[in-house]
Formats: structure tokens, C-alpha cells, sequence
């Protein structure tokens, strides 16, 4: 199946105040969300008081398992990586360096799952996330800490983005926990056109903050 390209631009006018706009994909089927992985700061965007601003977001279909570095509850790099697809599945190894095996069809990965085991000596961290253009790195969006060596990973990955206002989350950081701000914005990237625009207003007089489809 070709990947489905969307793409989504938020924009301001003289907001009024600013704001920072966290984007996440918090909003996934697989269970021990917060406990074994946790979603990542996708991006963060700022919207100044004044003046116009605009900001693009792109997803991509194509799936992803890299190998993270994370320090500090914040990605810094993927060692490595490796295209996957829904169904099939890929061995994480490290000799001299790390490796992800060429992704295979597997009948025994559950249904709408990717699937890793990781066969490197040691825990690892290991993220699924998107690669925007071929030849890029990915952009990993979830991250799953400490898995154990000859333990498998399955992902089941819904492309639903949540923005929320009023965090602290600097883009790549990964999320602790359940964020506790106002969330202004939920769509599944699935069902959306392949360029939609979102404008965020202010109301002064309520103190309310909207994204709405322009």
C-alpha cells in the first residue's frame, strides 16, 4: 500500500497572547500507556501575540522502528532504523553496531501490529515513528523504554494528533504522563485531506482558545 501524505498548517493573526502549541499522538490502543512507553513532544509550535504565524506539520504513513537514544526523557538521536509495515515483523541486533533485520510478513504478528524482538545483548529503548520522504530519518513518536533482550514488540500505531496549550514539553521530550492542560485539537490524520488549515483565536473577554478547520 503506497503511504498517505497529510499535511496541516496552523496559523495566527494578533492572537493576543502567546502561545506555545505542544502536538502528540498520546491517544493509542496498545495497553501500559505511561507504564512500558510513553508518547513523544511530536512538535512544539509557538504563536506570538502579535502579528501573523503559521506553522506546517506533516505525516506520513510509512511506519517505522528506530533505535533511540534517549537522555534525559529526551530523544537525541536514532542510531538506526528500519521501514516496517502493518504485518511484518524485524530482529534488533548489536555486534559492532546496532542493526534492525530486513522487515519480513509474519503471520504470527497480531492483527494491524509491527513487530520487533530485540535480540541485542541488553534492555533497549526502542521508538516507532513515521519517515516523512524517503532516504530521511524518521520522526519517532513513541518510545518504548527498557525492553528486555529476546522480548517482542508489538505496535499497533493510530494516527489520532492531540495539541494541548500550556505545557512545559520541549519537542522530542517524552511525555510522562497524562498532560493536564486544555486540549484544543483531536483528529485522526486518517480521514483528513491530504492539506487542511487550522486557525487558533483567542476570545479575550472568556479567555477561551480555539482551533478551528479554516
Amino acid at each position: 500500500m503506497t503511504p498517505f501524505v497529510k499535511k496541516l498548517t496552523f496559523e495566527s493573526n494578533n492572537l493576543g497572547i502567546d502561545v506555545d502549541l505542544l502536538l502528540t499522538f498520546d491517544d493509542q490502543p496498545i495497553a501500559e500507556l505511561y507504564k512500558k512507553y510513553y508518547p513523544s513532544a511530536f512538535a512544539v509550535r509557538k504563536f506570538g501575540a502579535d502579528g501573523t504565524y503559521r506553522s506546517d506539520v506533516v505525516y506520513r504513513s510509512q511506519l517505522a522502528f528506530t533505535k533511540v537514544v534517549v537522555s534525559g526523557d529526551i530523544i537525541q538521536s536514532a542510531s538506526t532504523e528500519v521501514p516496517i509495515n502493518v504485518g511484518q515483523s524485524t530482529i534488533l541486533t548489536k555486534e559492532d553496531v546496532y542493526s534492525f533485520s530486513d522487515p519480513k510478513t509474519d503471520p504470527l504478528v497480531p492483527k494491524k501490529n509491527i513487530q520487533c524482538t530485540n535480540n541485542a545483548p541488553f534492555k533497549e529503548d526502542i521508538g516507532v515513528g513515521f519517515i516523512e520522504t524517503d532516504g530521511d530519518a524518521p520522526k519517532t513518536t513513541l518510545v518504548w523504554r527498557g525492553v528486555g533482550h529476546g522480548q517482542k514488540l508489538n505496535a499497533e500505531f493510530t494516527p489520532t494528533l492531540r495539541g494541548y496549550i500550556g505545557t512545559d514539553y520541549k519537542e522530542n521530550s517524552l511525555i510522562k504522563g497524562q498532560v493536564q492542560t486544555d486540549r484544543l485539537f483531536e483528529q485522526n490524520l486518517a480521514t483528513l485531506e491530504e492539506h487542511t488549515t487550522w486557525t487558533i483565536t483567542y476570545d479575550p473577554t472568556t479567555g477561551v482558545l480555539s482551533i478551528d478547520r479554516k
